[in-house]
């Protein structure tokens, strides 16, 4: 909780949780780690994937990606930590002290493409 001269501000959990999904979204390289989606799950199904825990002013993150084939690992890695950093203390003014992430698979582009091109012929009849 930030003090404020009129009294204090609090950004719950889930904000924090949701401006590092949405963070993670817009980053290349990364697939979801549910089949049938192509991109990372934005909205309430990212909470899966992203853990955060908030004392005072400070917060750390857990995120856990699927890694496209061909991206460099550690480069994806890497992007991810400094955009979730630099959202969440962007748009809170919290502090971020840790950004762990967490490649849990590797797929091909390809291959997620077509699980989600799949999903939604399914869907569709």
């Amino acid at each position: 909780m930030a003090e404020g001269d009129k009294g204090n501000v609090g950004i719950s959990k889930d904000v924090v949780t949701a401006i590092a999904g949405i963070a993670i979204s817009e980053i290349d390289g990364i697939a979801n780690l549910r089949p049938g989606d192509s991109a990372f799950r934005r909205g309430e199904g990212m909470k899966r994937y992203v853990d955060t825990a908030v004392e005072g002013d400070s917060v750390s993150v857990t995120v856990r990606i699927t890694a496209l084939y061909g991206n460099p690992i550690h480069k994806v890695a890497k992007q991810v930590q400094t955009r979730i950093k630099a959202e969440i203390e962007r748009m809170t003014g919290l502090r971020v002290d840790a950004v762990n992430v967490d490649v849990q698979r590797l797929v091909e582009a390809d291959a997620a493409a077509e699980e989600s091109d799949e999903e939604c012929e399914s869907s569709e009849e």
